[in-house]
């Protein structure tokens, strides 16, 4: 016998309800992300939404808080790794196809979203200074390692952006990673020179 919707109300957490829209938002977009349907998600009512959250928008205000938290928590890491241990760390991790679906999804958002969009920058430069600071680990001066690690995120946004636009684009025979990978070896190939 299925299980009451009042009777789950008391189980329910705010984090159910963050988890079921960041699901519907990597999925189907923030449009996708209203009470009603998430609420069907987790088999309760409508009403037991408000148990949690003031409103939609506080829901997704928690969804973009939990985002920045997990992205500043790996890219803040500072445990002594090598350079391409956290290369490999952040190819991994953008790469990933289940995450590339969420950041495909927030940048579409954020396209409409002026407060998203601060927000998704903020991130985007300490990916860009992560990769810049890999490029100086392995030999890069300053300035060059600032110049490639810009390169190195606009093609992660390129490639985003692309994503979103042909969705026949996601399945191509290299792989963000791959790209990325074969980019930084160009790059520290490309000269000799102190400051490549």
């Amino acid at each position: 016998m299925a299980t009451s919707p009042i009777a789950r109300v008391g189980s329910l957490h705010p984090d159910d309800w963050i988890r079921a829209a960041q699901a519907r938002l990597a999925g189907q977009g923030v449009e996708s992300v209203r009470v009603e349907v998430l609420a069907r998600d987790l088999g309760v009512s409508k009403g037991s939404f408000y148990w949690h959250f003031r409103d939609r928008g506080e829901l997704l205000d928690s969804l973009l808080v939990r985002w920045e938290d997990s992205e500043l928590d790996w890219l803040n890491r500072d445990d002594g790794a090598s350079a391409a241990t956290r290369w490999a760390r952040f190819l991994e991790r953008t790469a990933s196809p289940k995450r590339m679906r969420m950041e495909i999804a927030l940048r579409a958002w954020a396209r409409g979203d002026e407060g998203v969009a601060t927000r998704v920058a903020a991130i985007e430069k300490r990916k860009a200074r992560l990769i810049e600071d890999v490029l100086r680990d392995i030999g890069f001066a300053e300035t060059a390692a600032e110049s490639w690690s810009e390169v190195a995120l606009l093609i992660c946004l390129g490639w985003l952006d692309l994503a979103t636009r042909d969705k026949q684009f996601q399945f191509a025979s290299r792989s963000l990673g791959d790209l990325l990978s074969e980019f930084i070896l160009a790059a520290s190939g490309g000269s000799s020179a102190p400051n490549r």
